[in-house]
């Protein structure tokens, strides 16, 4: 009897603890990598990467397995985490470091996020189609150039470029600078920073947005060597990714980006140090989480986890990013709720998203405005166990290139030179068999695609609805991508 009136009364007392915390805004953690593929993480099954951190978070949180980067390269990326725009609506979708999205200023998700009573921070890499020195609405921003200035004076000169390797290229080498000054280490170590001082009167938004594993593939010990001796996988190879039977914008790829030179030796090691990078990152998240958790905030904390596009590493030929191939354009997106949000654990969304969700993801859970104007919707729905679906299908775009993605067959269009490839991704996930000799699943798909560009009045297709072929023909190797990635 007992039991029975004190069991009622403890229940009745979690039921009104659990409303008066939904009456507050949670505090919200957004931890971003820079080129972190989505199969490089210890939950997804991969053979030897180590991700315990990540993998707790996602055992706590949901999984979503099929999230993209609608434009897989930096800036058009990143612009629309910040936006929620898609990157081909704002009018560039490739990387482009001059143009600029005309938007108001109190519409990008830091002045959102200021508005509803957030105190709101930014670590790290920004990276948008705006002016270098907006801070996005974020009330504090640490760029990296404090920490390139920390480095300048702590070493007695800039050595940050010293070790030889260009920027975009995945030739690995041994850091020359000491862990405290590794960039995701520094990004963390603000991060913690700030969570100790911050205002307890206001509920924090941080982001901490780190620049790794994306190349130079350079780091310190123990992550430089601590794949020397693992199962690493061989890069995927496929017929259609041959040179004699590629679409000219693969062959772009294959000839370019610094990276045509890597033998099996050096591109075993590369990935093998792309692997120690994406453990680096695993080891500061866990000290993050680990804040949030030591100053009691961290049931009360959303965190998300995502990057902004993937890296091919190697496969079909290829390396870098700029493709909607597995490697380039999946990304992993994970997110925890804040404890009396939802009851579930370890689950596993099949949903399609995309990262112009991310902005009204957050909106919503910290009971900002969403602007109406958006491309992405909120998971909110989804976190809640209300719905299972966000969208039907997806149309990314990274310059000439779109992939349009129904959850069951992914249509890549290359506006180059008119080809196209189709994956049957619930049969054949890792993207090996090309499938557009199949007349009648060709002609369905490309029906489809170009019914959806000319309802969005896209530049690839003309008036009479046909899609746009440039007719190139590649010829050899373009040196305008190889020197890029030599740029420091």
């Amino acid at each position: 009897m007992l039991a029975m009136l004190y069991g009622s009364r403890i229940a009745d007392w979690q039921t009104k603890a659990k409303e008066r915390l939904m009456d507050k805004q949670p505090h919200i953690l957004l931890i971003t990598s820079d080129q972190h593929r989505a199969d490089c993480l210890g939950y997804a099954g991969h053979p030897c990467v180590r991700t315990p951190h990540l993998d707790l978070l996602a055992r706590e949180g949901c999984i979503f397995d099929r999230a993209y980067s609608d434009s897989p390269v930096c800036i058009p990326a990143r612009t629309t985490m910040v936006t929620g725009i898609q990157a081909h609506h704002m009018g560039c979708c490739d990387y482009v470091p001059d143009f600029r999205f005309d938007r108001p200023r109190e519409q990008f998700l830091g002045s959102l996020m200021t508005k509803a009573g957030y105190q709101t921070m930014l670590v790290g890499k920004q990276h948008w189609y705006t002016d270098p020195s907006f801070r996005g609405g974020f009330e504090t921003w640490y760029s990296l150039k404090h920490l390139h200035r920390q480095i300048t004076a702590e070493t007695g000169g800039e050595i940050m470029y010293k070790h030889g390797i260009g920027r975009n290229e995945l030739s690995p080498s041994l850091s020359q600078l000491p862990p405290d000054l590794n960039s995701s280490q520094w990004v963390t170590d603000r991060s913690i920073e700030f969570i100790k001082t911050r205002d307890k009167s206001q509920p924090l938004f941080l982001w901490s947005s780190m620049i790794e594993p994306h190349p130079p593939n350079v780091v310190h010990e123990p992550f430089y060597s601590m794949y020397d001796m693992s199962p690493i996988p061989e890069p995927l190879e496929a017929e259609w990714a041959d040179p004699e039977n590629a679409p000219y914008r693969v062959l772009q790829r294959q000839h370019g980006i610094g990276c045509a030179h890597v033998n099996d030796d050096e591109l075993r090691k590369a990935r093998g140090v792309y692997y120690g990078m994406i453990t680096n990152i695993d080891h500061q998240i866990g000290r993050l989480i680990g804040t949030l958790q030591r100053e009691g905030m961290l049931d009360d904390t959303l965190i998300i986890y995502t990057t902004d596009h993937g890296e091919l590493l190697g496969d079909f030929n290829s390396f870098f990013k700029s493709n909607f191939f597995e490697g380039g354009a999946r990304i992993p997106f994970i997110v925890r709720c804040p404890r009396w949000y939802k009851d579930q654990k370890g689950i596993r969304s099949d949903a399609l998203i995309e990262l112009a969700d991310l902005l009204p993801t957050i909106c919503e859970m910290g009971g900002a405005e969403i602007p109406d104007d958006i491309d992405g919707s909120s998971l909110c729905a989804v976190l809640r166990g209300d719905e299972e679906k966000v969208r039907d299908v997806m149309h990314g775009q990274i310059g000439t290139e779109h992939m349009y993605y129904d959850g069951h067959y992914k249509y890549i269009y290359f506006a180059d030179d008119g080809r196209e490839l189709i994956f049957d991704m619930l049969n054949d996930s890792q993207e090996l068999c090309d499938l557009s000799s199949d007349k009648e699943l060709s002609a369905r798909l490309r029906s489809a695609f170009a019914q959806h560009l000319q309802e969005e009045g896209n530049e690839h297709i003309n008036d009479k609805g046909e899609l746009t072929n440039f007719g190139r023909e590649f010829d050899g190797q373009d040196p305008r991508l190889g020197w890029l990635s030599l740029t420091p």
